[in-house]
């Protein structure tokens, strides 16, 4: 056994928010998935090699190790507070090899205003299990950066803890609560999420693509790019098959 397989199973035995490159973005024994979900989504809305694609809350790459391995030089952008996920990460797993050679530009910075990305435009944003520790102050910062780099027939994605999620009950209400908040979550309405869209002029539609304890919702400009109820037929659930973890 290889000392970085050794070191990844130890990691599946840590609790979510471990001191681990893998644990401490959520639960180490769905870090696979977790990445690879972000990635089909993706790709299934659109994006192709030459697109520029902005991950905000980035950690230690768990879906940028795909993304940069897949897009051209220069066009993944990670943010990140937590500069040492994304340092162990590459120190051990995905090498600096593909760092030199795809160029991709990560940011250590808790700005949820994005002012260090400056007039640079993207074609693609993800925010994965990152409002679901922002209140509602902080989120609507968020939102307003991307709405202002975003291209106009850009794609802003994104998860939220809705009531219906599980556990959600358990948890704080995001408009009733400032700043960040983590490990805790919080929760928002579907109406809260759709109001804090359409005050920066986006589109805001939820998809029934497949999250463990979120939902996933999709941010445009353009209401030609709208997800029909087809398109999201073809685009189906995106849930596993013959994956245990994910059958209940």
């Amino acid at each position: 056994m290889s000392n970085l397989e050794e070191d990844i199973l130890v990691s599946k035995s840590l609790s979510a928010g471990g001191k681990h490159h893998r644990a401490y973005v959520g639960p180490p024994d769905q870090y696979d998935f977790m990445g690879a979900t972000q990635f089909r989504l993706l790709t299934a809305l659109g994006l192709t090699e030459e697109h520029r694609l902005l991950d905000i809350g980035c950690g230690s790459l768990r879906a940028g190790r795909l993304l940069i391995q897949y897009l051209m030089p220069d066009r993944y952008v990670g943010v990140d507070p937590n500069g040492w996920l994304w340092r162990d990460a590459i120190k051990s797993e995905i090498g600096e090899d593909i760092i030199a050679i795809k160029r991709p530009l990560l940011i250590e910075s808790g700005d949820f205003a994005l002012s260090q990305i400056g007039s640079q435009t993207v074609d693609y944003a993800v925010a994965q299990s990152i409002y679901s520790h922002a209140g509602a102050s902080m989120m609507a910062v968020s939102i307003s950066a991307i709405a202002r780099i975003l291209k106009p027939s850009g794609q802003f994605l994104f998860t939220i803890i809705t009531p219906e999620n599980p556990n959600s009950e358990r948890m704080m209400s995001g408009v009733d609560h400032e700043g960040w908040l983590y490990p805790g979550c919080l929760v928002y309405s579907e109406s809260e999420v759709f109001n804090a869209i359409a005050k920066t002029g986006m589109i805001c539609q939820r998809l029934a693509w497949y999250h463990p304890r979120q939902t996933w919702f999709r941010a445009i400009y353009d209401p030609k790019l709208q997800i029909s109820q087809e398109m999201a037929s073809q685009l189906g659930t995106g849930r596993p098959l013959f994956d245990e973890r994910f059958q209940n």
